[in-house]
């Protein structure tokens, strides 16, 4: 690659890197659960250069979201659980976006082969989420 190549895309890997948003923290808000009770849910998020982790905040456990991506404003990433009583692995993406200290979110359960309850219609979720950290 020639040196204004080089030197353009480190120039736009930085510029993408500055202007994403700050998602790093915890984020919290209510969520509709199950039977329509409203519930709290909480993220925590860590941006490492281009490198978005965190974690689904669980009544008795943890869930890691995987295959993160932070552009700009808009943030996208995946939380999968797994049924205590049978087993079967749930998979949720979410996608949102990012203004300032509030973030919202929507939330998508994605039938998988395993997932038992597929003959559930797919639901979207909407949540509004805000930065306390």
């Amino acid at each position: 690659m020639s040196r204004p190549v080089v030197g353009l895309l480190a120039f736009l890997l930085f510029v993408t890197s500055v202007l994403a948003a700050d998602i790093t923290g915890i984020w919290t808000g209510p969520q509709q659960g199950r039977g329509g009770a409203m519930e709290d849910v909480a993220f925590r998020f860590k941006l490492d250069g281009q490198s978005l982790t965190g974690k689904l905040f669980g009544d008795e456990f943890d869930l890691p979201i995987t295959e993160a991506l932070l552009s700009g404003d808009q943030v996208r990433f995946t939380v999968v659980t797994t049924n205590y009583y049978g087993g079967t692995k749930v998979r949720f993406t979410y996608t949102g976006t990012i203004k300032g200290t509030d973030m919202e979110l929507v939330r998508e359960r994605v039938q998988t082969p395993e997932d038992k309850s597929a003959n559930r219609p797919a639901g979207k979720q909407v949540l509004k989420l805000k930065r306390i950290d």
